[in-house]
């Protein structure tokens, strides 16, 4: 694998309804089937020429996404439990007011704090998605992942060899936006685009930030 390309999930209905994110297993609005549509042109474009292979978060956001864009490159979205956002536990499915009055309060060190019942830490995260990069087992050229937030963000520290104790070095990741993440000339792991959403803006598809 010469490059990883991470790709957030569309705008979603739980972004609208004020219900919490995390493994809320919501559907894309009908602006987020337009940014995947728009998300997948411009994906064609970077992979032409290239083998590459796509993953998938397995939840609806996210593999809707995996699955607009696999229609224009000719491939199967291949769809993983283990590329799920940062699970929030009991917190799933609630609204912003219901998940505060189950929070925990903040523990320390906060790579650990779990903060809803039966919820993931950040570490918790991170070492699930790190196991699933060192088990990936690919000859193509470029791995394509549609997941989310949190999880992106946990990829690029993987990426880049982070102690998952940098917790507090994070990146905002616009829904269907674009990070490429590539090994240069010197074999070093670079970021050659981060939370690229340009082929958003010339739709006029892009979320206010």
């Amino acid at each position: 694998m010469k490059e990883l390309i991470l790709i957030r999930h569309g705008e979603a209905e739980h972004l609208l309804t004020g219900v919490v994110g995390g493994w809320t297993d919501t559907k894309l609005t009908e602006l987020g089937k337009q940014q995947a549509h728009c998300t997948a042109v411009r994906a064609a474009l970077l992979l032409q020429d290239t083998t590459f292979r796509l993953y998938s978060s397995d939840l609806s956001r996210a593999r809707q996404t995996a699955q607009i864009i696999g229609h224009r490159l000719a491939s199967d979205p291949i769809c993983v439990e283990g590329l799920r956002e940062l699970s929030n536990g009991a917190a799933a499915n609630l609204s912003v007011e219901e998940a505060d009055k189950i929070r925990n309060p903040v523990t320390d060190p906060v790579t650990d704090w779990v903060p809803y019942p039966g919820a993931e830490s950040w570490r918790m995260m991170h070492d699930r998605l790190s196991a699933f990069m060192e088990e990936l087992n690919v000859t193509e050229d470029v791995v394509v992942i549609v997941s989310h937030s949190n999880a992106i963000i946990s990829l690029i520290h993987y990426w880049l060899r982070f102690s998952p104790d940098m917790f507090n070095v994070s990146f905002d990741i616009q829904p269907c936006s674009i990070t490429r993440l590539r090994i240069n000339k010197w074999g070093e792991r670079t970021i050659s685009k981060l939370n690229d959403t340009a082929h958003l803006e010339v739709e006029g598809l892009l979320l206010p930030s």
